[in-house]
């Protein structure tokens, strides 16, 4: 795991955050996220479309034995198909995630698609110097990203700030780095 400097991040942060209302930095010293049903309308099952790739599918599939039909937006008996690099929608009924039970769980949370993985955390690179996101440049984000570090762009963790489950105890460096780390490969290097 590459070093990275809480300061330079939390500056960086301090910079762009009144772009980013939804969200909040999450650094060492931050509540750990335990999700919290009892407490969710769960917002993020009702409000966001969830798109999802041929190797989300097949995952969904071979883990919770449904087929595709099941728990994808379809029309005609047929999964419908976007012409985006993503092309299918997860399945929403009665203004949520089909796939929401009663008791606000997911009911195939062990597949779920990558979208519902790293939610309600994501990773975002800034070129400090021009305090601007970047998306584009996946070779400078994974330099920025390198042990150590070689590219120009500082890696944040952001959270979801309507999101309840924030009221663990902090998170020690060793827990956040993971964090980082896990929702950098899912968000960047999933297949």
């Amino acid at each position: 795991m590459p070093p990275f400097e809480a300061a330079l991040m939390q500056r960086t942060w301090d910079a762009i955050a009144p772009r980013y209302r939804a969200y909040a930095l999450a650094l060492p010293g931050s509540a750990r996220f335990s999700c919290q049903a009892e407490l969710c309308d769960a917002h993020c099952c009702r409000a966001f479309s969830v798109n999802l790739g041929e190797s989300e599918v097949a995952r969904m599939e071979r883990e919770s034995g449904l087929r595709p039909v099941m728990f994808l937006e379809c029309e005609d008996g047929a999964p419908i198909v976007l012409p985006l690099a993503q092309p299918y929608l997860l399945a929403q009924g009665d203004n949520r995630c089909r796939l929401l039970g009663d008791d606000l769980s997911c009911r195939q949370y062990h597949g779920r698609p990558n979208a519902c993985r790293l939610y309600p955390h994501f990773v975002v690179f800034i070129d400090a110097a021009a305090n601007r996101p970047v998306t584009a440049d996946l070779d400078g984000i994974a330099r920025s990203f390198a042990d150590p570090p070689a590219g120009p762009y500082v890696p944040l963790l952001l959270r979801h700030v309507e999101c309840p489950g924030f009221t663990g105890p902090p998170m020690d460096t060793a827990e956040w780095e993971t964090l980082l780390r896990d929702t950098y490969q899912l968000q960047y290097q999933s297949a």
